[in-house]
């Protein structure tokens, strides 16, 4: 089949090139600079008697009998080429344009140039605020004032305030004690053939927390605060430290340590981080005042700056035992109030609870619940 249609191209291609050597006459549109002549000698014609198509229409009559000029011999613009020879098939049509060689046509369109402002929602926002330009920071100082007001905010951390210690727990220092009960120093040798008891005691005489060993005793014990039985130690209670050596030969020494006093405790459980202050030291001697007292401000101050630096904006609560459960209610409600100022909280985030207690039981504890 495709054998069958390229033969059939091949003769169709042959038989308008023969047609075209037969019919030598000038195609018309085309010039004597052209690939075929405009005007061509037939061979039926003699040399003398040659004339071009043009000629022969200049000297036709008209209609009326007179001869009219030809179009190419006025000088008026020609028709339109044909697009098909004698035979109908089709001819050649060459294009030339003006302008030299740097005139070309392509089809390339030129890029869509968009002008936009990527910042045009927020450019408003980015302009600056005049009045921040002429505000007066806190932390100059001028001839009008002797020091920044910013370190006289009663908001910023104290850390000269050392009521709460970040330690991890009381310090015993063993080994000095027993050369303070020996009455010299002892070096390592001796001293590790000694057989020790440390004994913390409450107001009432009770054994609180107890811890030794047969011999070698350490240079130090941190304790913190917590007994066998689970009970901590209690802000504004006194605790006694007894110390019991026994020497190689069976000589017992004795000698009681440094009282062991706070008004605040600092300890952690399960349901919280538990801030313990002294009742006496926020509201007198007999605990029994509604407001908050000058020397426990110092106190109290202590305790905000602790939650400063490692729980704010955890929620907390303040819980108080009072002699009755008014004055309790009375007290938390000072307490929280002082908080709530120096922490910069909302009100909703500090909790408030009072419970009747005897006195030596009566205490503030500020509760985070930050479990």
């Amino acid at each position: 089949m495709t054998r069958t249609i390229l033969t059939l191209a091949f003769s169709l291609t042959l038989t308008a090139a023969a047609a075209a050597q037969q019919s030598p006459a000038a195609l018309p549109g085309m010039d004597s600079g052209s690939a075929t002549p405009a005007a061509q000698t037939s061979p039926a014609q003699g040399s003398g008697a040659s004339s071009s198509p043009a000629q022969a229409q200049a000297s036709q009559p008209s209609a009326s009998g007179q001869s009219q000029p030809s179009p190419a011999a006025s000088g008026a613009p020609s028709a339109p080429a044909a697009v098909t020879n004698a035979q109908g098939m089709p001819t050649e049509v060459t294009i030339t344009g003006s302008g030299g060689s740097a005139a070309k046509v392509g089809g390339q369109k030129p890029p869509l140039a968009i002008t936009v402002d990527p910042f045009a929602t927020i450019r408003g926002d980015l302009k600056p605020d005049p009045s921040l330009l002429l505000a007066v920071s806190p932390l100059t100082v001028s001839w009008q004032k002797t020091h920044p007001d910013f370190l006289d905010n009663q908001r910023v951390v104290e850390p000269w305030r050392t009521s709460f210690g970040r330690g991890p727990g009381i310090v015993f220092g063993v080994r000095k004690e027993l050369d303070r009960a020996v009455g010299r120093h002892l070096s390592d040798q001796e001293a590790a053939h000694y057989g020790w008891t440390l004994t913390v005691a409450d107001e009432a005489g009770r054994v609180f927390y107890r811890s030794g060993g047969p011999d070698s005793p350490p240079a130090e014990i941190v304790w913190s605060g917590e007994n066998e039985d689970g009970e901590w130690i209690r802000a504004g209670h006194s605790y006694s430290a007894v110390y019991s050596f026994t020497a190689p030969d069976g000589s017992p020494y004795t000698i009681a340590g440094d009282p062991l006093l706070f008004h605040g405790i600092v300890h952690q459980e399960a349901t919280g981080l538990y801030i313990s202050l002294d009742s006496e030291a926020l509201f007198g001697l007999d605990k029994s005042a509604q407001s908050l007292q000058s020397g426990g401000l110092d106190l109290l101050r202590s305790a905000a700056d602790l939650i400063k630096r490692d729980y704010s904006g955890i929620p907390m609560s303040v819980r108080v035992y009072a002699a009755t459960g008014d004055l309790g209610q009375s007290q938390a409600s000072a307490v929280a109030a002082y908080l709530q100022r120096e922490l910069m909280t909302p009100s909703d985030n500090i909790g408030e609870e009072s419970s009747a207690a005897p006195f030596a039981d009566q205490r503030v504890e500020i509760v985070v619940l930050n479990r």
